[in-house]
Parts: structure tokens; C-alpha cells; sequence
């Protein structure tokens, strides 16, 4: 029961709306940003990401969807101990949380990059060259953009990696339920500090609700591995090598989903 696969649905998330107030949106995008720096749900995408990246000597990486930041700042240091180069991360997001990227700027030496401008992942600068990364991101789009955003990768022949740790399944959905205690006990600890964050958590707690709510509807959104391969395998260059799969995280219940898409060799 625990690992019964839901029918995908597109719902909504309160995180993605124009009219979400920026106030909350940032303590939302700062908690799971914290959240990631102490569970550390993502560190099985490093040897994938090394793997990847040396495949390509491509040491640049356009992380996008960025949201607080991700799991960047454990994995510039992950990825070259699995192998990889050692990176350079630009962060991108449509709502970017600028206070947020700073922090991360200077913890690491300036390793991690803001990209001040919005940037939306159906329309990715041509500036920003490297390999594109999206964490816990593409279940916000429907088929037809996630299709547009990997066939964009595939143009501009940028390798991309694709990573979830939310998955259609029961087990999931009840995991989701355990968020706003994690956000009652965690909102003290997350820096920067906020006045306007401890008021929306304590006083009106629209944030373990509102982290809640998009948790829940991000496990129902979520693509499994044969449909993230149908949805990169669409028009494009059919030399790109794409692999998809699920790994475990040794520090959750819940999976790891991933695919990675690198071009063909250069010619010479």
C-alpha cells in the first residue's frame, strides 16, 4: 500500500502564485533550503552529477527553479568528492530570494552565484551557459512544459538533471504530515533571520500550513521515471544519452527520482 502509485494530478501550489506574498514565499523557500542542509535528502545525486559533469568537462552548473537555494551548498562538495569537477553554481529562480543566495555566496567563497534577474525555466538566457540542474521543481509543470524545458536543454546541447524526493505514492502523502511540526521546530534556527518569518509561523501559522499543502500536492504532481524518459525522449536530438531511475536516501523514508540528460561528444 505504502508504495501504491497515485494517478498524476495537476493541481495547484500555493508557492508558485503571482499573488503568493513574497513575505511567505521566502520563509517557505528558506525552511526547505534548511531543511535540505540538515537531512541532506539529495546526496545520492552527487555521484550522478559527478558522473555527468566529468562525462562533459563542464564544470558550470545553471541551477534553476532554485527556490531558498537547495541542496547546493552540500553538494559543491559532494560532487568532486564522487569524481566531478569541481563546480561552479549559478542560482535561478522566477521569485529569486536574493537574502538568501548571499548567505549561501559567502559560506562557500562565492562558488554559489545569485543570478539577480528573474529567469523562468521555459525561457532560460542563452547567457547562462552550463548544466542545468532543477531540484524538487519539474512536478510543477504540466507534461507540455516539462517537455519544453528538457527539449530547451537539448538545443542549446546542455547536459540537465532532473531530481525529486517527493514521489505518487500513500507512504509520501503521510510523510507530508510530519511538515509542520519540522517548520514549528525548525523556524528558530533558520538563518537568515526573520521577524516577518517567526510572526507567519507562530502567530498565524501560514507557513507549516502553506509547506504542508505544497508538499502534499507536490507528491501528487510528481513524474515516475518512465514518464520523466517519455517526456525527454520527445522531438530533439535523439544522440542525447537520458537515464532515469529511483535511489534511496539513507536519511528518509521517502526515494530519490532522477534523470540525466547528457549530449553527444563534440566532434575533434
Amino acid at each position: 500500500l505504502g508504495r501504491l502509485i497515485l494517478p498524476r494530478l495537476q493541481l495547484v501550489e500555493i508557492e508558485d502564485q503571482a499573488w503568493c506574498p513574497a513575505l511567505l514565499r521566502d520563509a517557505m523557500t528558506d525552511f526547505l533550503r534548511f531543511f535540505m542542509e540538515k537531512v541532506l535528502p539529495y546526496s545520492a545525486a552527487a555521484p550522478l552529477l559527478a558522473r555527468a559533469l566529468a562525462r562533459m568537462e563542464e564544470p558550470r552548473v545553471v541551477d534553476l527553479c532554485s527556490g531558498g537555494g537547495g541542496p547546493w551548498r552540500d553538494l559543491v562538495q559532494r560532487v568532486p568528492a564522487a569524481g566531478g569537477p569541481a563546480v561552479r553554481v549559478r542560482l535561478t529562480d522566477a521569485y529569486p530570494n536574493l537574502a538568501a543566495y548571499a548567505r549561501l555566496s559567502e559560506a562557500t567563497g562565492g562558488v554559489i552565484e545569485a543570478e539577480p534577474e528573474p529567469v523562468r525555466v521555459t525561457d532560460v538566457p542563452e547567457r547562462l551557459a552550463g548544466f542545468r540542474t532543477l531540484f524538487t521543481a519539474l512536478h510543477h509543470f504540466r507534461p507540455p512544459a516539462a517537455r519544453a524545458i528538457l527539449a530547451d536543454a537539448v538545443r542549446r546541447r546542455c547536459g540537465i538533471g532532473v531530481f525529486e524526493i517527493t514521489e505518487r505514492s500513500f507512504l509520501s502523502l503521510i510523510s507530508m504530515l510530519a511538515l509542520p511540526v519540522m517548520v514549528l521546530l525548525a523556524t528558530p534556527f533558520i538563518r537568515p533571520f526573520r521577524w516577518s518569518r517567526l510572526l507567519l509561523t507562530y502567530l498565524v501559522p501560514l507557513v507549516p500550513l502553506a509547506v504542508w499543502f505544497d508538499g502534499t500536492v507536490s507528491c501528487l504532481r510528481s513524474y515516475r521515471p518512465a514518464e520523466l524518459l517519455d517526456l525527454a525522449r520527445g522531438p530533439g536530438d535523439d544522440r542525447y544519452a537520458w537515464e532515469a531511475g529511483v535511489v534511496r536516501s539513507a536519511s528518509l523514508v521517502t526515494r530519490m527520482t532522477y534523470l540525466i540528460g547528457v549530449p553527444p561528444a563534440r566532434p575533434g
